[in-house]
This record gives structure tokens, sequence and C-alpha cells, in this order.
């Protein structure tokens, strides 16, 4: 059967995205960044290789990355609380969107933040309940 691994999003500044994830959010730089001449720097950031975000920093001429009409967010799970979380962050510089709440169903919290390229980060606590298989 398939699974997620990652997923790709163009960055403007490629050292500000990798600080962004890694100093303030606490992913690792799994690896990177990369520099293929002519085509895009490229860098891993991530819990660990079973789910990672790959951060891309195009190299051909163009106007800068805006968000696209298709694309709504990023989800992160962190470890243990996420207001206390939230906090922390928000003392980093972080945008936040929209403070900690409960989700729809009630299960746990969410949140929404901002990454430097006006990508929507949804910030959720662990999940305590199984899922529905």
């Amino acid at each position: 059967m398939p699974r997620f691994l990652h997923t790709s999003i163009f960055v403007n500044d490629m050292a500000e995205s990798i600080a962004f994830y890694t100093e303030k959010l606490g992913l690792k730089l799994l690896d990177g960044p990369f520099h293929y001449p002519g085509n895009a720097d490229m860098a891993f950031v991530g819990h660990d290789w079973n789910a990672y975000i790959e951060l891309v920093y195009d190299l051909e001429a163009h106007p800068p990355y805006q968000l696209g009409n298709r694309y709504e967010h990023l989800a992160l799970e962190v470890e243990g609380d996420l207001p206390a979380y939230i906090s922390a962050i928000k003392g980093k510089g972080v945008k936040i969107l929209k403070d900690a709440y409960r989700s729809p169903g009630g299960t746990r919290a969410i949140a929404f933040i901002e990454d430097p390229n006006g990508i929507p980060v949804e910030l959720l606590e662990p999940r305590t309940r199984p899922t529905l298989s």
C-alpha cells in the first residue's frame, strides 16, 4: 500500500524558511540545502523521514511566489500542550492566525500560524483517542 512521504513547497528565501521550521517550530533539518545550478535549491525538514516538508527555491527568474488558490494548509502535530507551544513560538515572532481552540469534533485542540511564505500551518495537539478504522 502506498504511504504519504512529503509535501513540497516553493519558498521565497531558503535560509528564512529553514530557520522558521527548525528554530521556531522545532522540526529538524533532515538534509540539505542542496544547490542544483540552473534548477533549484532544496532542503528537507521534519520530525523524521516518515513524513517531511521539501523546501524548494526555484533558481529560474520569476516573480515572488504567491499562495495558490488551491493550496489550503500544512498540518503538524506538536508534542505536549498546544497552548504552551503557541505561547513559546509567539515569543519567537511567529505570526498566529488563529489561537488554540477545540476542533469542530471536539477531539483535540488546533491552532493556525503562518510561515514566512504566507502558507497557513495548522498545529494540532496529539491525538488521544484511537482513529476509526
